[in-house]
């Protein structure tokens, strides 16, 4: 499947601080949910897992723009197996009740360090929703802000830099 020709996702922003009650339900801030197209990014959030350890929440629209497809002859990597087996096997579809709610398996939340009755932060990150432990974002936001200059200098270098070629899945062609 490709990725829907001159569709945009909404991109989320801000930092909520919410509890997940003891059925393991977590509330989507509304100001995230109301700019959500649901005819053109889908219904619900996929949850999957994300980098740094956090659980990630997509649209579908964007879980399908941002997941690489690999042809059979990258499979024949391990590494790209491994990625694959995470990326769906652990994959969950999410609906969003009346309220606003979702439903995170409660293993999917102690995979992430999150827990029934416990307060998390829903972080907006461009095309996605991060869920952290509130006091690893905490620790987390103090021990960046110390370094947000340098680490936005070499962001800024990053994002103007030419695209990188992909990483092959073997050796080099013609070595042997």
């Amino acid at each position: 499947m490709g990725c829907p020709v001159g569709r945009n996702v909404r991109s989320f922003t801000g930092q909520y601080f919410y509890s997940i009650d003891k059925k393991c339900r977590l509330t989507i801030p509304q100001r995230l949910r109301e700019g959500i197209d649901r005819e053109v990014e889908g219904y619900g959030f996929v949850a999957c897992v994300g980098f740094d350890g956090l659980l990630y929440l997509y649209t579908p629209l964007a879980y399908e723009q941002n997941t690489p497809r690999f042809d059979t002859k990258a499979q024949t990597s391990a590494d790209v197996r491994n990625y694959m087996r995470l990326t769906h096997g652990l994959r969950e579809d999410l609906e969003v009740d009346r309220l606003g709610r979702v439903l995170i398996p409660e293993g999917m939340l102690k995979q992430f360090g999150l827990a029934r009755e416990a307060s998390a932060v829903i972080v907006g990150s461009g095309d996605h929703i991060e869920l952290w432990p509130r006091e690893r974002w905490n620790a987390f936001v103090q021990e960046q802000l110390v370094k947000r200059d340098e680490t936005a200098a070499k962001a800024i270098v990053f994002a103007q830099a030419p695209a990188v070629a992909p990483v092959t899945a073997g050796p080099p062609a013609g070595s042997a």
